[in-house]
């Protein structure tokens, strides 16, 4: 084997350890780490991880400067390996419910179901459906239909289909193809919101958490009674919030908007 090929083969193997390490710690990894972990040279390992953001494989979170696996990685990655819930409460949300007064929750897919991973009582306590460990219904509620949107269309409609779409308000969506529809708006601007779908008398804005391939983890939700919202720039004042938050945790995970 000449000397061209042993360094090639050298590199690769660099490379491949250097995904096989960061595909094990969901925290992400350090760039000191790697080093000492890996045992290559800082100046070696600069310039590998520098081709691996290049073609999309890395991302390295803007917050805690820690490496993940990027999109371009994503077709080697099982996320269903990701087994822990987000039942501990991430600063981000603790903060978003201190800004916002109101009620916090956080729904992830669980077993073909979206399910309330994590609940955050509001200043003025309130009436929820949502409730620790309560599966919420694909139709009728905005973080559950976050999850729904990351779907493919087909797997979305299949979901759907499995379910009775109890109608829980006059403002439920009645149909399959009603919440289909919806789903392609809830893509085009990366949130949803529902009120008086769930519960009457309740606005919800939910947004997802992204992990470092762009995948969904999660929806994190508030929920506020539209009473406390008089007109549409309050409500969109709730949504830049959520919106700023979800922000917050997905860099947590390494995410990084690639097209921003």
């Amino acid at each position: 084997m000449g000397e061209g090929s042993i360094s090639t083969m050298r590199l690769v193997r660099r490379a491949l350890g250097v995904l096989c390490t960061i595909a094990e710690a969901e925290d992400g990894v350090s760039l000191k780490d790697l080093v000492n972990r890996l045992d290559i040279p800082l100046s070696s390992m600069h310039r590998l991880v520098a081709v691996l953001e290049d073609n999309k494989c890395l991302t390295r979170s803007p917050t805690n400067r820690r490496y993940f696996l990027g999109p371009g990685a994503a077709r080697f990655l099982d996320e269903e390996h990701l087994q822990q819930t987000l039942s501990t409460p991430h600063p981000a949300t603790r903060e978003l419910r201190r800004r916002t007064g109101e009620a916090v929750f956080v729904t992830e897919p669980l077993g073909g179901h979206a399910v309330c991973t994590m609940f955050l009582q509001g200043a003025r306590p309130i009436g929820l459906f949502a409730r620790f460990g309560q599966r919420i219904p694909w139709h009728a509620d905005a973080s559950a239909r976050v999850l729904l949107a990351d779907q493919t269309p087909a797997s979305a409609r299949r979901m759907l289909l499995q379910q009775s779409l109890i109608s829980f308000t006059r403002h439920t969506p009645r149909s399959v193809e009603a919440v289909m529809e919806h789903l392609v708006l809830v893509r085009e601007r990366g949130y949803d919101t529902s009120e008086s779908e769930l519960d009457e008398g309740l606005f919800v804005v939910g947004a997802p958490i992204r992990l470092s391939t762009g995948r969904v983890r999660a929806a994190v939700a508030v929920a506020v009674p539209s009473a406390r919202l008089p007109s549409e720039e309050h409500r969109q004042d709730v949504v830049r919030t959520v919106l700023a938050s979800v922000a917050d945790m997905s860099s947590h995970f390494g995410y990084v908007d690639l097209a921003a």
